[in-house]
């Protein structure tokens, strides 16, 4: 189980298998399908054509996302009909300085842009209700995942233990390296997550996300790692890093469908 790839007419997902049943749909884009974030300067109509393009792929519709613009901060926004499209068309209409989405209403469609940060999807089966968190190492750093399951857990009545977390590809410990004041930051709190060599620090955000997830009360048997790095596999995924700061983002979803009530 966990992260597979799917290939369908020529464009690439990735999907986290226990995120994805008859109750709710996730997926992430892969760069083939090309840059889906509004917010780097690209030609605007080939942006929204192509997030359309691969949404229509997932069974789901454009007019129903909802966007964030991400500041690598650890705002959570709650997501109802009133907002639905928020960021779908245009960067001037995305929900101002938000990392994190949640709701738990059927048929909105929350999303996340990045290209090494983690997109962390997170799904509790039993309310139902959904979350999605952009998390770079400033995010992480800060408690972006539990800050956004408490969220879930105040709003809803969400209990952790009933969640299923995916991390989605993002850069790989053995790739991000950090300097010495930040590696020690990382290393007070997860020291697991840190490995110190002769060349530095290295930091592991997606085994430090795990840990702070398990802090929460989510289980570590229903937090899904994957074995897929943007840094070391710049042929499926943007990098940021690897492409030197100018780069496209792909888009991660997730979305309660529609038949829940």
């Amino acid at each position: 189980m966990g992260w597979v790839e799917t290939n369908h007419s020529r464009i690439s997902f990735y999907q986290c298998q226990e995120l994805n049943d008859h109750r709710v749909i996730q997926g992430f884009s892969a760069r083939n399908s090309g840059n889906m974030a509004l917010h780097i300067g690209d030609d605007p109509n080939k942006v929204i054509a192509g997030r359309e393009s691969w949404l229509k792929t997932l069974g789901l519709s454009l007019e129903r996302l909802v966007v964030g613009v991400q500041v690598h901060g650890t705002r959570v926004a709650l997501i109802d009909e009133t907002i639905v499209g928020s960021g779908a068309f245009s960067l001037n209409s995305a929900i101002p300085e938000t990392d994190a989405l949640i709701t738990k209403k059927p048929g909105i469609i929350l999303a996340t842009f990045t290209a090494d940060c983690i997109p962390i999807f997170i799904y509790d089966p039993v309310t139902p209700a959904i979350g999605l968190a952009h998390a770079g190492w400033r995010g992480t750093i800060n408690g972006i995942a539990t800050i956004t399951v408490k969220r879930m857990v105040d709003e809803f009545g969400t209990d952790p233990v009933d969640c299923l977390v995916a991390l989605g590809p993002s850069i790989c410990g053995a790739c991000f390296r950090v300097d010495r004041q930040l590696g020690e930051s990382f290393s007070k709190v997860h020291t697991k997550a840190v490995i110190e060599d002769q060349f530095g620090y290295r930091v592991d955000l997606q085994n430090y996300n795990r840990l702070d997830l398990i802090r929460v009360g989510v289980c570590r048997d229903h937090i899904y790692e994957t074995r897929f790095c943007t840094n070391c596999q710049p042929d499926r995924f943007f990098s940021y890093r690897a492409d030197r700061g100018k780069t496209g983002r792909m888009m991660g979803i997730i979305a309660l469908k529609e038949s829940i009530v």
